[in-house]
């Protein structure tokens, strides 16, 4: 016998839940891909019978991988008879790809019901929030590392910034001609922490999609990243030139929830 039934759910990006509530268009937006997702919230109507369960959702992308995973969390049901509404808002999930994804609702283990969720790259903004924009312009550093069991390890790292978006230089190989990013070029997300103009004082810090640059777009934001250098050597091109085939550039989105 089912354990129960699933009357109603959705998965909803925070602002549009913000206005519209559970009945929202369905859809989770990523910043990049793969990546983080913005923040949404997973409403779920249930009709069970009374007392304690566990309640868990799997997410299941396109290729049929799980590619996270909400709970187990012990829930209190009210009843057969009576809707139990349950909300979360999700802000820590990584997805892989865009596309249709299962949302695979169970409770004690055993599947109850499936909702079908698209995902979506949300287009990053031109211009981020003042606080953001302003610890981006006026300092010539950011801290930059992953989050590692618990820990965060960082690097200060020199940048460009363009359109909201981070553009880093990081050479493959460690040595004293250029700065090594620490988690470039495998890491999917890498935590960004700005400072203020001449203190050693943090002003925000904040997640960032990481996503490898190649061909024109690589070229283009060197361009933007010798115009920043500045403890340059030789010309702009000189300095380009000496990039190519020893340095990958990273464009970093920021997530940061509207």
């Amino acid at each position: 016998m089912a354990k129960g039934e699933l009357v109603f759910a959705n998965a909803v990006d925070r602002r549009i839940w913000d206005a519209q509530g559970e009945r929202g268009a369905g859809g989770i937006y990523l910043s990049g891909a793969p990546g983080r997702a913005l923040p949404f919230a997973l409403y779920r109507a249930w009709k069970v019978a009374n007392g304690l369960v566990t309640e868990e959702i799997r997410f299941i992308d396109p290729s049929g991988r799980t590619v996270y995973r909400w709970g187990p969390e012990v829930r209190k049901m009210k009843g057969s008879m009576d809707l139990t509404v349950e909300t979360d808002v999700i802000e820590d999930a990584m997805f892989q790809t865009t596309g249709s994804h299962i949302l695979s609702f169970m409770v004690d283990d055993e599947i109850v019901g499936e909702l079908e969720v698209p995902v979506y790259v949300q287009q990053a903004p031109a211009k981020l929030s003042k606080a953001t924009e302003d610890g981006l312009k006026k300092s010539d550093v950011i801290w930059v590392g992953e989050v590692r069991g618990g820990t965060r390890p960082a690097a200060p790292a020199w940048f460009a910034y363009k359109n909201g978006r981070i553009f880093l230089l990081s050479q493959r190989e460690p040595s004293p001609l250029e700065q090594t990013v620490p988690g470039l070029p495998s890491a999917h997300e890498v935590l960004v922490t700005t400072r203020r103009k001449g203190r050693d004082t943090s002003l925000q810090e904040f997640p960032a999609a990481v996503r490898i640059l190649e061909g024109a777009e690589w070229e283009e934001a060197a361009k933007a990243l010798a115009d920043r250098r500045r403890s340059r050597v030789g010309s702009p091109e000189e300095r380009i030139a000496s990039w190519r085939g020893s340095c990958d550039i990273a464009e970093l989105t920021p997530v940061i929830p509207a």
